[in-house]
């Protein structure tokens, strides 16, 4: 299987490219960088495969290469189904709903999972050691868990699901009793998350927050906790057509962000 990332001769992609040879090297999978031609500079494109190979290199893998001359093609190709995921890029002031390559990409609805990276600093991916991954309540996918878990094994991390629910003035108020009550039904109704951590052989912590204004309790957790890398996930068709507290996070990131999008067929 291979694992994809695309790029473009940025430095963002290049950082995008690093999480993805994490990721990869996890699963024992095969690193491709993909580049869709465009208007990019092919020689920074070229000078970005060489320093990602000799990163690749530097991790024991062995990053392969190929070009597409349009989206069409590269849909065919990840299509035949040796293809686990595609990472991919965007500029930090862009949102999810701008009309930039990425988003043109998505709108093919190409029959794969996505992994697109805000990049709020370039060149850190490899040094990852705190991972948060918000969810309201304890609505947490399996399959966003697994991408959470994968990329928690493959930096020895740290990671934490943070759960922020939303509350009334009056219920704020009440907080600490609240803030209890809440912590145990959401471990109760995770259970079967420990489960699986523990087969995998990896930690993580829940904690349990509420919030009259979601994302800017989220933001503060992040910063106060130095919080390196941040997983938020795709809600349904509101992913380009509401805005949900956690797709917010991800338009306004203070780090990293990664918005995994899981295809649904």
């Amino acid at each position: 299987m291979r694992v994809i990332s695309l790029i473009n001769g940025s430095l963002i992609s290049e950082t995008s490219s690093v999480y993805s040879f994490y990721y990869a090297k996890q699963l024992r999978y095969t690193p491709l960088l993909v580049y869709i031609e465009g208007k990019d500079s092919l020689s920074d494109v070229k000078k970005s495969v060489k320093e990602l190979k000799g990163i690749g290199e530097k991790l024991g893998l062995d990053v392969e290469f190929k070009t597409f001359e349009n989206i069409g093609e590269f849909k065919k190709f990840v299509e035949k189904g040796d293809v686990d995921i595609v990472f991919a890029s965007t500029r930090h002031n862009h949102t999810i709903l701008d009309k930039s390559f990425i988003k043109t990409i998505l709108n093919r609805k190409i029959e794969v999972d996505f992994a697109v990276v805000k990049v709020i600093k370039s060149g850190i991916a490899d040094a990852v050691d705190k991972i948060i991954l918000p969810i309201r309540d304890s609505k947490l996918s399996i399959r966003k868990f697994i991408f959470f878990s994968v990329l928690n094994l493959a930096y020895k991390s740290e990671g934490e699901v943070y759960s922020i629910n939303k509350v009334s003035p009056f219920e704020f108020k009440n907080s600490i009793k609240y803030i209890q009550k809440r912590t145990k039904e959401i471990f109760f109704n995770l259970r079967h998350y420990f489960r699986f951590a523990k087969i995998a052989g990896f930690n993580f912590s829940i904690k349990a927050d509420i919030a009259i204004a979601e994302e800017g309790k989220v933001e503060t957790h992040i910063a106060k906790h130095n919080f390196n890398l941040a997983i938020v996930g795709a809600h349904h068709s509101k992913i380009f057509f509401g805005k949900h507290p956690i797709d917010v996070l991800f338009e306004k990131p203070i780090i990293n962000t990664i918005y995994f999008i899981p295809y649904k067929g």
